[in-house]
């Protein structure tokens, strides 16, 4: 008797999916309703278009191997390594990775720059390090104090920006 009603469930949920779905369609809606994912008029989620940068993936893997907060010039040495490039490079990786953080930032909200009050240099912080107050969990500031020797100020994590994309939603 369990198992007719577990079929039921998913027979019409499944029924469901599809007539919100055809009423998308017709709607034209642009968003899907659960997790605001872009959709195309067919009603398909839609995926981006264009060249892939490599430099968005290495930041990411870079701040997931460190587990810590990484200033810009950390990334440049970093990247220089990763790629075995000479010194004389370092304004092409340099620009590469500003592009690539302010796109992780300002448009995937994947990432988070943190500075210390006064000071100019910046470091880059995964989001999923913030919490909703806009303060980095414990662990992330006390090596952030290690480094620079003072607190970090709180990012603004309302302007961090949704996934517009389904394969956002899930990490590169």
């Amino acid at each position: 008797m369990r198992l007719f009603y577990e079929d039921e469930r998913t027979r019409y949920s499944a029924h469901l999916r599809h007539i919100d779905k055809v009423l998308s369609k017709l709607r034209g809606k642009k968003l899907e309703n659960d997790n605001g994912v872009l959709m195309t008029k067919t009603g398909v989620k839609a995926k981006k278009r264009g060249p892939k940068s490599v430099w968005g993936k290495f930041i990411l893997d870079q701040l997931e191997q460190a587990n810590t907060p990484l200033s810009y010039k950390t990334l440049v040495k970093r990247g220089l390594e990763f790629k075995k490039l000479d010194f004389n490079s370092e304004g092409l990786v340099r620009a590469s990775i500003l592009n690539s953080a302010f796109r992780l930032r300002s448009i995937h909200g994947k990432i988070a720059t943190v500075s210390q009050f006064g000071k100019k240099e910046k470091f880059l912080v995964k989001a999923s390090w913030l919490d909703e107050t806009g303060a980095m969990s414990k662990e992330h500031q006390d090596m952030f104090m290690k480094m620079t020797g003072g607190a970090p100020e709180r990012v603004d994590v309302s302007k961090l920006p949704k996934p517009r994309y389904d394969e956002d939603l899930n990490p590169l």
